[in-house]
């Protein structure tokens, strides 16, 4: 007897339910945008320390929330039937480009702090934002391997932005 998972109704709603989920997380990220520039909130440009730091330690709190939804995926098991795994890998790579995300934001940020912030520090953030970009276009078989790679170089670069910035 086939199991539910095999049935093509299913692979049909699983696909359905990601492209809407894309569309939604497309869409919201664009409305946060915009209410970002209409507050008068523009990242390519310096800003002033008593402005930058609260968004900043806003965004070391979502990244670290976001590399923990990474590092609890890669607890799932590999041999997960297909459905199941397409919407596992999906949501690894809607993690993936929202910790990229991040990691670019701040690395902006951490520029209008600077010299106030290491270089290095600076320099290691531009480094993973890399990373994950280079990781979001590349289609290797060994995405958990390097998934799990920039999971935990991310911890590393999210526990230096805590310990310069004094966050708690």
């Amino acid at each position: 007897m086939p199991s539910p998972s095999d049935d093509p109704r299913t692979e049909a709603a699983v696909f359905q339910s990601m492209t809407l989920l894309s569309a939604l997380t497309t869409a919201a990220a664009v409305w946060r945008a915009i209410r970002e520039r209409r507050a008068g909130q523009d990242p390519s440009a310096q800003e002033a320390e008593a402005v930058v730091r609260p968004r900043l330690h806003r965004a070391v709190r979502d990244l670290s929330a976001t590399l923990m939804r990474l590092h609890a995926g890669l607890a799932c098991p590999p041999e997960a039937p297909p459905p199941a795994a397409l919407v596992r890998r999906f949501d690894d790579l809607l993690a993936l480009r929202e910790a990229t995300q991040l990691l670019q934001t701040i690395h902006q940020r951490l520029l209008s702090l600077y010299p106030a912030v290491s270089e290095a520090l600076v320099e290691d953030v531009r480094r993973q934002h890399h990373a994950g970009r280079a990781l979001l276009e590349d289609e290797d078989a060994a995405f958990p391997a390097a998934l799990a790679a920039f999971a935990e170089d991310g911890f590393a670069v999210e526990h230096r932005l805590r310990a310069e910035l004094g966050l708690a």
